[in-house]
Order: structure tokens, then C-alpha cells, then sequence
């Protein structure tokens, strides 16, 4: 895949992501990542994702919708295998921000509604 728009860099991102694939996300993160959780916390550490993949390994992230703006891109969907219980999961409808800069996601941050926020 040699398209280098921002939503497809952000869709590739996910792909790796979902794959499990730790070199290609470094691959799309920009060594000075803003990564922000569903509760408001900002981590700048390029190798944030790779610690929270090998906790959660199962984590899979379901797009349903896709959204630009610029370098911005929204992603409206699911999530599977994270931190929070199942029937939360099901349940909740999260978005994904990303800024893309140079061709790599310089932001990263994850909205959720407020019931998956508490319980997670």
C-alpha cells in the first residue's frame, strides 16, 4: 500500500495494530507521539502501543466509519480484547483522533462514551 493520505496511513496504523505488529507501528509513529487514553492521559513515549499490545494482546480495533479533516482523521468504531470487561465493550462506541504530520501519526487519542470511561 503506497497511498500516503492521512486516512490511510491511520488505517494501516490500525492493520498493525490488529496484527499485532510492533515494527510497523513504529514504523507510522512520529518520534515525538502525543498519545492520549480514554481518561485523559498523555503519554509521549513513541513505544506506548507496543507495552499495551503486549498486555493485551488480543486487542483489535473495529472501524466502522472513517472521517478526514486535513491531517486529521477520526475512526468510529469498536474495540475487542482491551483493558475493559467484554459486555462494556460490546456495548460502547469509541473514537480514534490522529494527527498525521510528514506522513506519521503525531497524534493519537482515544474518546470513549462516559460508561466505558468509568469502568475502564
Amino acid at each position: 500500500m503506497n497511498d500516503a493520505s492521512p486516512s490511510s496511513i491511520v488505517l494501516r496504523f490500525i492493520e498493525y495494530v490488529n496484527r499485532g505488529d510492533i515494527e510497523g507501528l513504529d514504523s507510522l509513529i512520529s518520534k515525538d507521539l502525543v498519545f492520549t487514553d480514554i481518561r485523559g492521559r498523555v503519554f509521549r513515549e513513541k513505544g506506548f502501543m507496543a507495552g499495551y499490545l503486549a498486555e493485551f494482546p488480543d486487542y483489535k480495533i473495529d472501524v466502522r466509519h472513517v472521517l478526514r479533516g486535513g491531517d486529521g482523521v477520526a475512526i468510529i468504531g469498536k474495540t475487542t480484547g482491551s483493558h475493559v470487561l467484554p459486555g462494556i465493550e460490546e456495548r460502547a462506541t469509541l473514537v480514534w483522533t490522529a494527527e498525521v504530520r510528514d506522513g506519521l501519526i503525531s497524534q493519537w487519542r482515544i474518546y470513549s462514551d462516559e460508561e466505558y470511561a468509568e469502568r475502564s
